[in-house]
């Protein structure tokens, strides 16, 4: 009895720690910030497509949500991300969440871990080599306004596609969150 008990929390053990090790690479990668890179594009703004009602946000520190355009606090999504740029994908640990919107299909395995394909991603960064400190308001109105469109195709049964243009925000291209209130306080 002894054996079985021992052989038993032996192999638990080694299960906890694969799923930690699994679920850390997850939650631990953070997205690439090399400028040209997939990563970054997808992390300089939120992404919307106002046919479909539906909002995602990836941001820097490697978390995502996915929201319905109309109505921010229903929550369709959320966890972390990581981008797997040689094959177009975004791989998703969805969070357990009580406020999450259950009926929508992720095309979920093991209730955790969901894809999305992501094709035709086309972003306009312009003077990203600057700070945003150095750049005239003539400048930043300009990155402010920069177009940028993504097809995102979701890996459930229905194959949802996702048309969706993107807006920039302040803080994912500063990388400072305070930097939107402060350019609110100068006006």
């Amino acid at each position: 009895m002894k054996k079985f008990i021992s052989g038993f929390l032996g192999v638990l053990f080694v299960i906890f720690v694969v799923c930690g090790i699994f679920v850390c690479t997850y939650v631990f990668s953070k997205p690439s910030q090399e400028k040209g890179s997939d990563s970054r594009k997808l992390i300089l703004g939120y992404w919307t497509d106002e046919d479909e009602d539906m909002k995602f946000y990836f941001d820097q520190s490697g978390q995502f949500k996915m929201v319905q355009l109309s109505d921010e606090d229903h929550v369709y999504a959320e966890g972390y991300f990581k981008v797997n740029e040689d094959a177009g994908k975004i791989k998703l640990l969805i969070m357990p969440n009580k406020e999450r919107d259950e009926s929508y299909d992720m095309g979920e395995k093991l209730k955790l871990f969901a894809e999305i394909t992501y094709r035709d991603l086309e972003v306009d960064e312009p003077y990203s080599d600057k700070g945003w400190t150095f750049l005239s308001s003539t400048e930043r109105e300009e990155i402010m306004n920069a177009e940028g469109s993504c097809k995102f195709i979701m890996s459930n049964d229905d194959e949802d596609v996702y048309y969706c243009k993107w807006t920039r925000t302040v803080k994912e291209f500063n990388g400072d969150e305070k930097a939107e209130q402060r350019m609110n306080n100068r006006r």
